[in-house]
């Protein structure tokens, strides 16, 4: 948040499932996790972002749930609820971050949120418009130029483009999209 603070860039959270070993990419709704419990888990996880945004002199600007947590939102309206009411327990003034074309942009917005609606340059996606899990050898790309084609398709429905910095060559897909 410091760091932010210093380059002057907006702050944000991310919270999702508590499952470093996986990097919180394990879908787990339904299996560890309740609706109840992941409302708690994120505004516990946002609670947290907040104070230390705020100990960094900044307001928290949006929210976008990592990982699994955001790939269940993106077809499960119930997950997609508990993430808005638990961010609601801490902040009300925050945009929500959610796939494009998705169901949880829907859920966010009838829940009173202002929503982002986000596409990725370094995914793949599915008939559906879902992200290609992370377990199929397409999932990701990470050609520059494949990645520009993409972020000049999809920027036509979405209002803010996702480069994963632990994706193969970031930083070039990076310097691609400007």
């Amino acid at each position: 948040m410091r760091q932010c603070y210093e380059a002057k860039v907006r702050a944000g959270a991310h919270p999702g499932y508590p499952d470093p070993a996986h990097f919180g990419r394990r879908p787990l709704f339904g299996i560890e996790y309740n609706a109840a419990e992941i409302s708690d888990l994120v505004s516990d996880q946002v609670a947290f972002a907040k104070e230390a945004a705020e100990t960094a002199g900044l307001a928290l600007y949006h929210v976008k749930p990592h990982g699994a947590l955001y790939n269940e939102a993106a077809e499960n309206g119930e997950v997609a609820e508990a993430i808005a009411k638990g961010v609601r327990k801490v902040l009300k003034d925050v945009f929500l971050v959610g796939l494009a074309k998705s169901v949880m942009v829907g859920v966010f917005r009838r829940q009173g949120f202002v929503v982002l609606r986000e596409a990725f340059a370094d995914r793949r996606y599915t008939a559906k418009g879902l992200l290609l899990p992370r377990t199929s050898p397409d999932a990701l790309i990470d050609d520059p130029d494949e990645a520009r084609r993409q972020m000049l398709q999809l920027k036509r429905f979405s209002d803010t483009i996702c480069v994963h910095s632990d994706s193969p060559n970031a930083l070039d897909l990076l310097k691609a999209l400007i």
